[in-house]
């Protein structure tokens, strides 16, 4: 029995895109559904943030994604992306909008009563946390 030498080509051309594909399919999957460490390396955190409670927006997550506050505490979020990306903490009732926060910006909210207050960026929907105010 003599075994062909051929190369199946179209074979061998559809394994390569359905390969090249779960690579790009990954690398955008990772961005939107994150839920691993957030590295906060290299950035700042702004003195308007000092004695709140931090919350680090980085490969478009919030970190942590729940946070816990007493009453009248305070949430901090802080921009920690490397390249130039802009997010938005953004109330998903009529709580609060932060601005379009640039790498190192931070925006801080006090919570005067206890609940649970999910939020998201407006900038990018699918990005969500949510800041629990125990009493």
């Amino acid at each position: 029995m003599r075994l062909s030498s051929r190369v199946n080509a179209p074979a061998v051309i559809a394994a390569a895109i359905i390969i090249s594909s779960i690579g790009i399919a990954a690398c955008f999957s990772e961005r939107s559904t994150s839920t691993g460490d957030v590295s906060t390396a290299n950035c700042n955190v702004p003195t308007n943030a000092a004695g709140a409670t931090l919350v680090f927006i980085r490969a478009f997550t919030f970190a942590p994604a729940i946070v816990h506050v007493k009453s009248g505490g305070s949430v901090a979020w802080v921009n920690c992306e490397p390249t130039p990306i802009p997010h938005t903490s953004t109330s998903d009732g009529a709580g609060w909008n932060s601005p379009s926060l640039a790498p190192n910006a931070a925006f801080s909210r006090a919570f005067p009563t206890a609940g649970s207050f999910p939020y998201h960026c407006d900038i990018h929907p699918s990005m969500k946390a949510t800041v629990i105010v125990d009493p």
